[in-house]
């Protein structure tokens, strides 16, 4: 799995840096985009056990921002961040009770779309790396633990006014994560909808 994460963040790299450099042709201008989002952060694997304790990995809100630039339709860069409380439920000989983790994740993805920076409506599709951050280790919690791994997503943009839509994306967070001293690899979904402000 970690050969697939490489692979995937070193395509995105490759794609973002050709996006970026390459000439724009004569008369071609970008767009960008600025949404707030709420969503629902869902941790697939989700249940652990260590020395008689067994860790749940609950659903949990999220919420953030995403930044959106079009340089040359069908081709973008898109910024996501967002922060939960990722709740976790221990219970014990000695730990008993929810946490709260304090999750951030982050993505940097090369945006494919359909109609992306032409129409009203648009659907999208991205690739790229992701920092996955808990501010608070599940069974420590005066320690913090910081993941790198990739990002996979798929967006709609439905138009409301001229210059403001609605959004809808989901997102899978991949990466090798330690929860109950050993590391396995994780898929963390992010479902959202927001107001998306173009200029």
């Amino acid at each position: 799995m970690n050969r697939f994460l490489r692979s995937a963040c070193l395509v995105a790299t490759t794609s973002l840096t050709s996006l970026l450099i390459a000439p724009a042709p004569a008369g071609a201008q970008g767009t960008m985009s600025l949404a707030a989002w709420g969503g629902i952060y869902v941790p697939t694997r989700n249940t652990y056990s260590q020395v008689g304790t067994d860790i749940k990995r609950r659903n949990s809100f999220i919420g953030g921002a995403r930044f959106t630039y079009w340089g040359r339709s069908p081709f973008g860069l898109e910024l996501t961040a967002g922060v939960s409380p990722a709740r976790t439920t221990l219970a014990g000989a000695t730990i008993n009770g929810d946490r709260d983790t304090d999750v951030f994740v982050g993505s940097v993805k090369l945006a494919v779309g359909l109609g992306a920076a032409t129409s009203p409506v648009g659907l999208y599709l991205g690739i790229g790396p992701a920092i996955i951050r808990r501010g608070k280790d599940v069974l420590d919690q005066s320690t913090s633990v910081t993941d790198l791994g990739a990002a996979l997503g798929i967006g709609l943009r439905l138009p409301i006014a001229p210059h403001l839509g609605f959004r809808i994306d989901a997102e899978d967070y991949l990466y090798g994560g330690d929860f109950d001293g050993r590391r396995k690899f994780q898929n963390d979904l992010v479902v959202s909808a927001g107001l998306s402000l173009s200029f």
